[in-house]
């Protein structure tokens, strides 16, 4: 099957100013953000992403997955690229995703799926919808497990609330638990030089307050937005990651792990291909 959607750009620029994300190596991406931003954003032609049905052989056809029939499946759910709500970035929103995981879980031929994650994370308000996806797959019955290359930040939060993390091979990575805010100062203007006037009413003075102190080189309420987040980041994560090393150095700070080191920390249970995935979750289906 298919799913066919326009980027929504407008949305994605909004994201990018207002949002909290989180996101490995963020600094790296800065200047793609800036100089997407320096643009006026206009919507791009109709993408389009596949989730992959496989049977027990192995064996998979991207339109099986559109009818319910008799052999059992398994189905990928492709995550690759910066984890966003809607569709941005040239990736797939959440609530797609998380649609798909729904509309699948409820076939009777569909015993499982793999989240195939190589992501360095993306915006904190994508991550709610996939978490309560998860929860009601997992409800059902349903093995949900992660195949992974890189699964970072936001990404790891999700893959986190699954039944297993597995990375591809000895270079793959995970981690990076912890938030990061940027600010674009926009009171210049670049073309005429004037300062952009922002005016808030008296009973407003709270409105937009972290931003505003931040421009001024305040960032304590920020910091404090900001660790409410990596709080419940935390809380999330001990709650699903029984085995995680949270006294290892890195590992609630921020590091991004090599597989070897992850698996010894706990926030990966092994390394796997992707085939080997899809066949751990008809085992974990047959003998859940």
């Amino acid at each position: 099957m298919k799913r066919r959607r326009y980027q929504n750009n407008t949305q994605l620029a909004l994201d990018i100013l207002r949002g909290r994300w989180l996101l490995s190596d963020a600094e790296a991406l800065l200047p793609q953000a800036l100089n997407f931003l320096s643009r006026t954003p206009t919507e791009l032609p109709m993408q389009t992403y596949v989730p992959l049905a496989y049977n027990d052989n192995g064996d998979y056809d991207d339109t099986e997955a559109e009818t319910q029939g008799t052999a059992k499946k398994v189905i990928v759910i492709p995550m690759h690229g910066p984890v966003t709500k809607y569709w941005g970035c040239a990736t797939v929103g959440t609530l797609d995703l998380s649609h798909d995981l729904l509309d699948f879980a409820k076939k009777d031929d569909v015993v499982g799926f793999v989240l195939d994650i190589d992501s360095p994370g993306g915006a904190s308000n994508a991550i709610p919808p996939m978490l309560e996806a998860i929860r009601k797959v997992q409800e059902m019955g349903k093995p949900i497990i992660v195949h992974a290359d890189t699964v970072a930040s936001a990404a790891y939060w999700i893959a986190s609330q699954c039944d297993a993390i597995f990375l591809d091979n000895s270079l793959s990575q995970a981690g990076s638990i912890g938030a990061y805010a940027s600010f674009l100062d926009d009171r210049e203007n670049r073309q005429t030089g004037a300062r952009i006037i922002s005016v808030y009413a008296p009973e407003s003075k709270d409105k937009n307050r972290a931003y505003r102190e931040a421009l001024e080189g305040k960032y304590e309420l920020c910091q404090e937005e900001l660790s409410e987040l990596v709080h419940e980041f935390h809380e999330s994560i001990r709650t699903n990651r029984k085995n995680l090393d949270t006294e290892a150095e890195g590992v609630l700070s921020g590091a991004l792990f090599m597989a070897s080191k992850a698996i010894t920390n706990g926030l990966a249970d092994g390394m796997k291909s992707l085939s080997e995935c899809i066949e751990n979750v008809f085992i974990r289906a047959e003998f859940k």
